[in-house]
This record gives C-alpha cells, sequence and structure tokens, in this order.
C-alpha cells in the first residue's frame, strides 16, 4: 500500500499544529492567575512621603525580599488602623477627647475633619449640616469664640466627626513611632505569617 508524499505532510502539519495548540492552551492557563501587586513600588512612594529622618528606616527594605516589604506594608495599615478606631472608641464612650480645633496650625486635624465628614455623610451615619458644623469648628478661634465651638460641639454628628478628626490627627503624630515599629516587627511577621500563608496559598492553587 504505497501514501502519497502530500498526505504524509499534510498529517504531520496537523499534529504541530495540535500540539501547538496544546502548548498555547497550557500557556493560557497558567497565565489566568491574577498578577501579583507591585509592593515594591507601593513602598517607594510610601518611602518618597516619608519625612527625611525617616527613611533611614524604610530605605533598607527596598531591597529586601518581597515577603518582608509586605509584611511591612500589612503592619504599617494595622499601626495606623488600630490606633484610630481605638481613639476614637474611647473619646465616644469616654466622653472626653482633646480640643485640637484650638490649634489654628494643626492641619492634620482640619484634614481628619474633611476627610471623615466626607465619609461619614458618605455612608449616611451624619448628615449634611453636621459635616458642615464640624468644618465649622474647626475654623472657629477658640480664643473669642468659645461658647458658639462649644455649642457646635454638643450636636451629636460634630461630635462624631470630630472624634474622627482627632483619633486621626493623634495617629498621624504618632507616624514617627508607627514606622519605627513596624520595621522591627517586619522580619518576624514576615516569618510567622506572610511566608507560611503564601506558601500554603502556591500549594492549594498549584494543585488546580
Amino acid at each position: 500500500m504505497t501514501v502519497d508524499r502530500p498526505s504524509i505532510i499534510s498529517c504531520l502539519r496537523r499534529i504541530r499544529l495540535l500540539d501547538g495548540v496544546r502548548h498555547v492552551s497550557r500557556r493560557q492557563c497558567l497565565s489566568t492567575a491574577p498578577p501579583a501587586k507591585d509592593y515594591r513600588s507601593r513602598l517607594r512612594k510610601l518611602n518618597d512621603r516619608l519625612p527625611r529622618f525617616l527613611r533611614s528606616y524604610t530605605t533598607p527594605l527596598l531591597g529586601a525580599p518581597v515577603t518582608h516589604i509586605t509584611s511591612f506594608l500589612i503592619l504599617h495599615e494595622v499601626t495606623a488602623i488600630v490606633p484610630l478606631l481605638g481613639l476614637v472608641a474611647a473619646f465616644h464612650y469616654g466622653d472626653w477627647m482633646p480640643d485640637l480645633a484650638a490649634d489654628d496650625s494643626n492641619g492634620a486635624f482640619n484634614e481628619g475633619v474633611a476627610r471623615f465628614g466626607r465619609w461619614l455623610r458618605k455612608k449616611g451615619w451624619i448628615d449634611d449640616d453636621a459635616a458642615v458644623g464640624a468644618t465649622n469648628v474647626a475654623h472657629i478661634s477658640s480664643s473669642n469664640q468659645t461658647g458658639e465651638k462649644a455649642s457646635i460641639r454638643e450636636q451629636r454628628g460634630v461630635h462624631l466627626v470630630l472624634e474622627f478628626a482627632t483619633a486621626y490627627a493623634i495617629t498621624k503624630a504618632l507616624l514617627p513611632l508607627r514606622i519605627a515599629t513596624s520595621v522591627w516587627a517586619t522580619p518576624w511577621f514576615a516569618r510567622v505569617v506572610v511566608h507560611p500563608l503564601t506558601s500554603r496559598a502556591g500549594r492549594i492553587f498549584g494543585r488546580k
């Protein structure tokens, strides 16, 4: 039985084509995993925003392993969120908080009033009048209109905005301590938390 040479060549081409399709499909399946976030770029942006005296703590991390960079960024967020919420709870249930609005140069407090006024209004926890009232408190001079400021502060929604703004200003003032704590705890957090979690996730997704 004889087989035409063109038929053999055609069959070989089909086999190669099918084999190529299989390889392409395999590469496509492997590439469907979502790309990892550029943690190093995030750390570089954070490092550029920090005061010069704090960069000595964070600059060495730019060349550290990704697990260490991830650990530092997580700890940096934790050291911001935990004090913020803890101070808000203490002010709210302790019925006392420092009057940072008395300091006209406190830009962090004014920034907190604007930021959390918008956020709380968006969540529906305060109305527009409360947000405006908190802004007015932030701009009233304590030496001349103490009575007016006190009356506005007593409004429920206004008081909530001021609690968040005060906690935000204090948390921001603690930035040097937060950075030092995050850098100090980074190796331990990477070894105990981040590395085991990433290894386990790699094994789970590697089976699929």
